[in-house]
């Protein structure tokens, strides 16, 4: 088909006006799921017979007709698999068809409304019938009575729009002139099947024969690898061009309307490649290839667009990890308790304002009378801002539908009489941390139909047992975990505790085609004191590698993993299966003792169920199964703001092999059939962040921001100082405050004792673990030294400063952790450590103790004299860079000594007990 003729070089091919481009849609699904982005759709109605019409703008209406003697009516289909993940075939994957018109199909489209002049018509036909079991024929297609193509050949089951059939004809409009297309199945072909599909329709827009297909990136792809800092874009050049010409940039409209010659204009180039360097997170890439044939014409091409990947938080791992979460968008505050209305949680989450954070003004259970779901996409919900004891949610699930969602530090304990699951992800790029689930009556958490997705460092525990089911007969026990699915989906360093079965249930399911679906990376997981079920079900490949399965005493089956071949589907369902253990029944030398095969429902297996090599890279820091049973009871659950008794009991108690209570239904020990049985929700008081904490509401801590000089007083709805990047590590300051709060951090003044009880966050390492400060980032000065499992700490000055220690037990395992402390003047920051046991500040009244120093301020020579101490102590004076001045001094109780400093200036005296090494005095000196 010639598109243009001309006699002169660089002639530009534009699309008419207006332009529309439609997507004939599968009928009864979400839009999310069949509707190619930035098309309008059309979806047939249920009670569609011959005609269906779609009204766009400016008065446009396209009808389409059902003709001939053969069908009975217009109606929709897809091809499932084609349409959903991984392929997302959206525009040509589904479309209208005559139903039961497979001898001969016939429909009429009547555009009424176009302007005077002349206007592009594009139509997609691929089929999506089975070509095994089909031959199709070609479509004859009119425009106007004027026969335009003659068997034009559809393609089938075709995922890229580029590649499928089409149909591009010029219809020249007069005034109120309707144009009337007309496409017919070829009824004298030989072909079995003499139906088509039209998947697709585009109006006044340029012929796509001509133009560059196949990005990569694709465009819309937003987790693109580019973290060398370039990118090599490719594209698939049209079959008549000769070169390309390359527009990029970070607008849309500026790439759309760029000239030759224009700031845009990256150059004609004849290698379909170019090489985009110093790639940014915090940026969309925009960039336009136009076409040039032999004869100097120039197609315009479309606007394609990408963003590159950036770790959701510094620990996030598995196939969850680039989640993109609210990042440069909105903060949201919740502020109140109440089920719903302004200031709710539930405001929060469907209150779809776009990209946004959420965080906690408040503290203490919030009751939900019904199902709470996030559909929105680019929301990070951030349970560990909240004051207090944190965030308890009851009585009713809080699950998830939208794609680049991080989750972290929520408990989830819904509680009976309800039958109701806990929470769950199903979107793509999704991350869920630190979270608790229990109290569930059908399954703690769910994924089936996700994507990339990561749940890490989860308490799944006290699923309700014998509790009632609403769909199984009195007496039935129900008490699962989960049942998990996706492509790719990580499920690594969890605890499962106290659940009678689904430890875990791989759900993978089958995709549209029947074949089976999911592919799972279940790694480092700890579970305790399970039932009658481990881990079952089926997908199709499972990396099942180092998980610690500790029997308890309500357990009584003895293989971790059952890979069951039921029957209901096609294809291969296989497991890698390395380095799990059973303690007490099998470790990692013994593995064919902890899997089993089991199969039923007629169904064949020809090939081997356990593979010798994994499956694929599973991105996850994995330990050993002993070592990752240690390290996640160091951490694990809502841990932040603050662990609750709940998990400190259930964590101490698969430490210890243990259990308190029992069912009241069932009796069986640890599995509870109603939350009473274990005590109920504890007491989650409610306190209110103070108006002056966040005076301008940007998400950012007034405290925060005096540290690190920014305003306190934006402007509302400025989230200018929350979005800023000032270290460009592609985090935000918004992000850096969370990942500050998202796993142990303390609070002190300067010059005042802050104790940490490392044991509190080694709680997994109980064989003669021993500690040693492997790091100590600063800002300003700071004295840090380890006794005993405790960390002393001192600031001399104000800041951030973060400590990094490694615990060694007897048994050699190991765990690096990072604690940050802030250092503030302001006193409202304090209160936690003042209430904590995992860490205190000494009072003034403590350090003046034990010590006298006179006189302050002092001319060069001041005393000493300790009281109220029975060892003798090491006194060191510091500069307040925190280096030493001379050399130290040993003193007896009771005696007095004295120093001598010539410099002016301030300086430090401290003193540790001679014996155990813990300070016992901290003082500041002015030497005038």
């Amino acid at each position: 088909m010639l598109l243009l003729i001309a006699a002169c070089s660089f002639i530009v091919v534009h699309a008419q006006t207006p332009v529309f481009k439609i997507d004939c849609n599968m009928s009864g699904r979400q839009l999310a799921e069949v509707n190619e982005p930035g098309y309008t759709p059309w979806t047939t109605a249920p009670t569609t017979r011959d005609t269906l019409t779609l009204a766009l703008d400016s008065g446009v209406q396209i009808t389409l007709i059902r003709k001939g003697p053969y069908g009975t009516m217009l109606r929709a289909t897809w091809n499932k698999a084609n349409v959903q993940l991984p392929n997302l075939a959206r525009l040509v994957g589904d479309g209208i068809y005559v139903d039961g018109a497979q001898a001969g199909q016939q429909i009429e489209m009547r555009i009424s409304g176009l302007p005077t002049g002349r206007h592009s018509i594009l139509t997609y036909h691929n089929h999506v019938d089975n070509p095994a079991t089909n031959t199709f024929a070609p479509l004859d297609i009119y425009l106007d009575g004027v026969q335009k193509y003659d068997n034009l050949p559809q393609t089938v089951r075709e995922l890229v729009p580029s590649k499928s059939a089409i149909s591009y004809v010029y219809a020249d409009v007069t005034a109120g002139q309707d144009v009337v297309m007309l496409f017919v199945g070829d009824s004298t072909s030989g072909a079995s099947n003499k139906s088509f599909l039209i998947n697709g329709i585009e109006i006044n827009t340029v012929n796509p024969q001509y133009q560059a297909r196949q990005p990569f990136p694709a465009s819309t792809e937003e987790h693109v690898n580019a973290d060398s800092g370039r990118i090599t874009l490719t594209w698939v050049n049209a079959p008549n061009a000769v070169a390309s010409h390359l527009y990029y940039g970070n607008d849309s409209a500026s790439v759309a309307s760029a000239l030759p010659g224009s700031a845009l204009d990256k150059g004609r180039v004849t290698t379909a490649s170019f090489l985009a360097q110093h790639q940014d997170s915090k940026l969309t890439y925009f960039w336009r290839v136009d076409e040039e044939d032999a004869d100097g014409n120039i197609t315009h091409g479309n606007v394609w667009y990408y963003r590159t990947r950036h770790l959701a938080f510094s620990d996030a791992e598995g196939y969850g990890r680039f989640a993109r979460g609210g990042r440069f968008g909105k903060v949201v505050h919740v502020t109140n308790l109440n089920d719903d209305g302004p200031g709710s949680f539930r405001e929060a989450i469907t209150n779809d304002i776009g990209p946004r954070t959420i965080v906690f003004d408040v503290s203490g259970l919030i009751t939900l009378n019904s199902r709470l779901t996030l559909s929105s996409s680019y929301v990070t919900v951030a349970g560990q801002t909240a004051p207090g004891k944190g965030i308890c949610l009851r009585g009713a699930p809080f699950g998830t539908g939208g794609n680049d969602l991080i989750i972290r530090h929520m408990r989830v304990r819904i509680g009976g009489p309800v039958t109701s699951d806990g929470t769950g992800l199903i979107g793509n790029h999704c991350i869920m941390d630190n979270c608790s689930v229990s109290w569930t009556m059908d399954e703690s958490f769910s994924s089936r139909t996700a994507k990339n997705i990561t749940l890490q460092r989860t308490m799944l525990a006290e699923a309700l047992n014998v509790a009632g089911h609403k769909n199984y007969p009195p007496g039935t026990a129900h008490g699962y975990a989960a049942t998990i699915g996706g492509e790719v989906g990580s499920f690594h360093h969890n605890l499962l505790a106290h659940c009678e079965g689904r430890n875990w249930s791989m759900g993978g399911g089958l995709d549209g085609n029947n074949v089976y679906a999911s592919k799972l990376d279940i790694r480092n997981n700890v579970v305790y004191n399970w039932g009658g079920r481990t881990t079952d079900g089926g997908a199709h490949q499972v990396n099942f590698v180092n998980n610690y399965y500790k029997p308890g005493a309500a357990s009584h089956k003895f293989v971790a993993l059952t890979m069951q071949h039921e029957g209901i589907g096609i294809g291969t369902q296989q497991a890698y299966f390395a380095g799990n253990v059973m303690p007490g029944r099998w470790d990692e030398n013994t593995q064919t003792q902890g899997r089993n095969t089991t199969i039923s429902g007629g169904e064949i297996i020809n090939y081997e169920t356990f593979v010798d090599t994994p499956f694929f890279v599973p991105y996850v820091t994995t330990q050993t199964a002993t070592n990752a049973y240690k390290n996640v009871l160091s951490n694990v659950g809502a841990n932040q703001p603050l662990i609750d008794s709940h998990d400190i009991r259930v964590i101490h108690e698969t430490v210890t092999g243990t259990f308190t209570y029992r069912g009241s239904v069932s009796g069986l020990p640890g599995l509870p059939d109603n939350q009473n049985d274990v005590g109920g929700w504890e007491n989650y008081p409610e306190e209110h962040r103070a108006p002056e904490w966040d005076a301008d509401n940007d998400g950012l801590p007034d405290w925060w921001e005096r540290l690190k000089r920014l305003s306190t007083h934006s402007t509302p709805g400025d989230f200018s100082d929350a979005n800023t990047d000032r270290d460009k590590d592609g985090f935000t300051e918004m992000e850096d405050f969370l990942e500050f709060t998202g796993g142990p951090h303390y609070f002190t003044q300067p010059f005042r004792l802050l104790k940490i009880d490392l044991a509190a966050l080694t709680a997994g390492y109980t064989n003669a673990p021993t500690y040693t400060i492997d790091k100590v980032s600063k800002g300003f000065a700071v004295q840090v030294h380890c006794v005993q499992g405790k960390l002393f700490f001192i600031p001399l000055g104000i800041g951030f400063s973060a400590v990094t220690f490694t615990v060694r037990d007897a048994e050699g395992s190991t765990l690096t952790q990072t604690i940050r402390i802030a250092s503030s003047l302001d006193p409202s920051l304090v209160k936690r450590e003042k209430d904590s046991t995992a860490a205190r500040i000494a009072t003034e009244e403590e350090m003046n103790a034990h010590a006298r120093l006179w006189p302050v301020p002092s001319k060069g020579q001041f005393n000493v004299l300790l009281s109220d101490i029975k060892q003798p102590v090491i006194v060191r004076v510091y500069r307040i860079d925190g280096s030493l001045v001379g050399k130290e001094e040993r003193v007896l109780p009771g005696a007095v000594k004295t120093f001598h400093i010539a410099a002016r200036g301030n300086y430090i005296v401290k003193a540790v007990d001679v014996v155990t090494g813990e300070p016992v005095f901290v003082k500041t000196m002015l030497i005038e």
